[in-house]
C-alpha cells in the first residue's frame, strides 16, 4: 500500500468530521454543515471548527495550549503541536527517552471513562492503539498513544486486494478484541484508523467515546458523540451495538475503495432516514465479493441478531472472517444473494429436479430456448414468487421487458440470468458455458487457428450486445484496463460496413485480450516471441529464399496489409507504436 508522506499525523481520535451531539443550535458564522452546541464557551474558536464536525456540550473552557519544550507529568516533552481540530482535546508530538508519541490533552474533566482506560491497559494487540500512559495535567486529564508515521486512512483509496488482505483483516480482529473485552468503539471511520510502519497492516484508535457494555446482550443505551456518516441506524435511537461498530466498518470500506461515503451530501437527519428504508447504493465499479460484504456489515434489520442461523442478520465477526478466506455464504436481505445446496423449494426443468438456485440457473443457461421458455411463460415468477419477491419481481420485469422489446429476447433473458444469481462465474450465452472469459478467449484461438468460421455469428453476437463489459461489471469489475479494453473492442464492433478483415482482427483482439496468451500460430508452429519469429524466418531463408519469400508475403501483401492474426498478436504484446511507425514508413 502506498502512502503519501505528507499525510503523516499522529495516533488519535477525533479528526475532521468526527464528534455529534443532539441539543444544537445553530450558529451563522459557521462553515456549511457544521453544528455547534449552545453550551461551548468563547474559548473554542468557531473559525476553527471544520465542516461537518459536531462538537459535545460538555466542553468547557479550559484550553490546554502548551509552548513547546514543556515536560509534562515529569517526562513526556512537547515537541510539536498537532493541528487537528477534535473540539475535544488538543494534540501534541512528545519525546521520552527518545521515542516519539501522542499526548492528547482533553478540554474536560470528565472526559476520560475509568472503566475503559482499565480494559484498554489490558489490551496488547498490534491492531488497537495501545494506551501507554494516563494523567492529569494543570487538572485536564491526558493520554500518552504511539506516533504512527505514516497516518491515518483519511482521504486514501485502496484496491480491493489491498482491502482484502490487509486492513479488513485487521480492522476485523480490532473489534473482536474489542467486543471480547466489552467495549464499542461507536466512531470508527478512515481518521480513526492507522497505518502501521510496515505500511500494510492497520490500528485503530480514538477511545474518548466508547463505553463498557451495560449487560450480557452487547446493549448500551447512551447519548454520545458519533460521526452521522458511519453511523448505523440505531444509533440515531441511541442504541449502540457490537453490530453498530460493523456498520461503521462497512461503510469505511466503501470509502477506502470509493473515495467518499455514500451519504457525503446528506445531513444527520436525512441520513437517519435514509438507513431505516434504503439500501446503500453501489457503484459499477465496485466488485461483487466487496458488495456482498459491505450489505452484510451494514444490513439495517437487527431484529435477528441474536439468532446466529438466521441469515438475515448484520454480518460481525465470524461472516468476516468467511469472506475473506472465501467462504460461500448468504447476505442478509438478499435471500438467494448467494447460494448453498438445498436451499429452494423443488424446481422441475426437462425432466430433473432442481433444489439449488445456481444450478438450476445453470440448467436454464445450457438448454438456452427451454429457459426463455420458463421465463417468458411466467413459470419462473410464479415460482420465486412463493418465497423470493425479489427474484420474482426481476423476472416479472424480464417477462414485460420482451414485451416491449422485440428480438431482445435473448439478452434480456440472460441479464436476469445473472440478476438472479449474480455470484455466477460462468460465461453463459445462447446455450454454451465457459468456465471464466479467459476459457472462452482459449476457444476462441483455437477455432481462429483452425480456420473454424462456424463460430463468427456468436462472436458476433457477444460483441454487438456489449456482453463483456456487462459481465465483466458483474463479476470482475476490478479489473479496469480489461473494462476499458473490451468497450473499445464492442465499440469498432458496432461500426456500420465493417469489412471482413477489421471483423477478422476484432476476433483475433478479442481471443488474445480474453485469453491472455501471447502465441502466434504459423503452419502449426506456436510462436511466443519475436525473438522465436526472428528465428524461425531465418531458418526459412536457410532452407529456402522462395518458401521465405512466400511467408513474408503471406505476413505482409503487395498493398501494405498485415496478416490479421500477425497484426493482433504484435499488438497484444506491445508492438503497436512500432506497427505505426512502420506503416508511417511506407508513405
Amino acid at each position: 500500500m502506498s502512502v503519501n508522506n505528507n499525510d503523516k499525523v499522529a495516533a488519535n481520535l477525533n479528526t475532521n468530521n468526527t464528534v455529534v451531539n443532539s441539543n444544537v443550535a445553530m450558529n451563522q458564522n459557521i462553515s456549511q454543515n457544521t453544528v455547534i452546541n449552545s453550551d461551548i464557551t468563547k474559548s473554542t474558536s468557531i473559525n476553527n471548527i471544520a465542516s461537518n464536525t459536531m462538537i459535545n456540550p460538555n466542553i468547557i473552557e479550559n484550553s490546554s495550549e502548551i509552548k513547546i519544550g514543556t515536560i509534562v507529568n515529569d517526562k513526556y516533552e512537547i515537541i510539536e503541536s498537532l493541528n487537528i481540530c477534535t473540539g475535544e482535546a488538543d494534540l501534541y508530538i512528545c519525546k521520552c527517552c527518545g521515542e516519539k508519541y501522542v499526548i492528547k490533552i482533553y478540554r474536560r474533566h470528565c472526559a476520560i471513562k475509568p472503566e475503559v482506560i482499565n480494559i484498554l491497559r489490558a489490551i496488547d494487540s498490534p491492531y488497537i492503539a495501545k494506551l501507554i500512559d494516563v494523567g492529569l495535567y494543570n487538572d485536564l486529564p491526558f493520554e500518552v498513544l504511539p506516533y504512527y508515521e505514516n497516518g491515518n486512512l483519511q482521504n486514501k483509496k485502496f484496491s480491493l486486494e489491498e482491502l482484502k488482505k490487509y486492513i479488513i483483516p485487521c480492522i476485523n480482529e480490532a473489534l473482536n478484541i474489542l467486543h471480547k473485552n466489552k467495549i464499542i468503539h461507536k466512531d470508527l471511520k478512515p481518521s480513526n484508523i492507522m497505518l502501521l510502519d510496515d505500511n500494510k497492516g492497520v490500528a485503530i484508535i480514538d477511545f474518548g467515546i466508547s463505553s463498557v457494555v451495560s449487560d450480557e446482550n452487547t446493549v448500551l443505551v447512551t447519548k454520545t458523540g458519533m460521526t452521522p456518516e458511519y453511523s448505523a441506524p440505531e444509533t440515531f435511537k441511541n442504541l449502540f451495538l457490537e453490530e453498530s461498530d460493523y456498520y461503521s466498518f462497512g461503510i469505511t470500506i466503501y470509502e477506502l475503495f470509493c473515495g467518499y461515503t455514500p451519504y457525503q451530501n446528506m445531513n444527520p437527519e436525512e441520513i437517519a432516514r435514509f438507513t431505516t428504508v434504503q439500501k446503500i447504493p453501489f457503484p459499477e465499479s465496485m466488485p461483487r465479493e466487496l458488495r456482498n460484504l459491505i450489505s452484510g456489515v451494514t444490513y439495517f434489520d437487527i431484529t435477528n441478531r441474536d439468532e446466529k442461523n438466521n441469515p438475515n442478520r448484520r454480518w460481525t465477526y465470524k461472516e468476516v472472517l468467511n469472506w475473506c478466506a472465501g467462504k460461500e455464504q448468504v447476505v442478509p436481505g438478499e435471500g438467494m444473494g448467494v447460494f448453498s445446496k438445498n436451499n429452494i423449494p423443488l424446481y422441475k426443468f426437462l425432466g430433473n429436479d432442481y433444489n439449488d438456485i445456481s444450478s438450476l440457473v445453470d440448467a436454464l443457461a445450457i438448454n438456452w430456448n427451454d429457459g426463455k421458455k420458463q421465463l417468458y411463460r411466467g413459470l419462473l415468477s410464479s415460482y420465486f414468487k412463493s418465497f423470493n419477491s425479489e427474484i420474482a419481481s426481476i423476472c416479472t420485469n424480464g417477462e414485460e421487458e420482451a414485451s416491449k422489446y422485440s428480438g431482445r429476447d435473448d439478452i434480456i433473458f440472460w441479464n436476469v440470468l445473472y440478476k438472479i444469481c449474480p455470484n455466477l462465474d460462468n460465461f453463459y450465452w445462447k446455450g454454451k458455458r465457459y468456465e471464466s472469459l479467459p476459457a472462452l478467449g482459449r476457444d476462441m484461438l483455437e477455432k481462429l487457428w483452425q480456420g473454424n468460421n462456424l463460430d463468427c455469428k456468436y462472436w458476433d453476437s457477444i460483441l454487438e450486445n456489449k456482453l463483456l463489459t456487462s459481465y465483466l461489471n458483474m463479476i470482475q469489475t476490478d479489473n479496469k484496463n480489461l473494462r476499458e479494453s473490451a468497450s473499445a473492442l464492442e465499440s469498432s464492433h458496432q461500426l456500420k460496413n465493417l469489412s471482413n478483415h477489421n471483423k477478422k482482427m476484432n476476433y483475433y483482439t478479442m481471443a488474445y485480450l480474453l485469453s491472455g496468451q501471447r502465441i502466434l500460430n504459423i503452419e502449426n508452429k506456436r510462436i511466443k516471441d519475436i525473438y522465436e519469429l526472428n528465428k524461425y524466418m531465418r531458418e526459412l531463408l536457410d532452407c529456402s529464399y522462395s518458401k521465405f519469400e512466400k511467408f513474408c508475403h503471406k505476413m505482409v501483401d503487395y498493398n501494405g496489409v498485415l496478416d490479421v492474426q500477425l497484426e493482433s498478436w504484435l499488438i497484444a504484446i506491445g508492438k503497436r507504436k512500432e506497427i505505426n511507425s512502420w506503416r508511417e514508413n511506407l508513405k
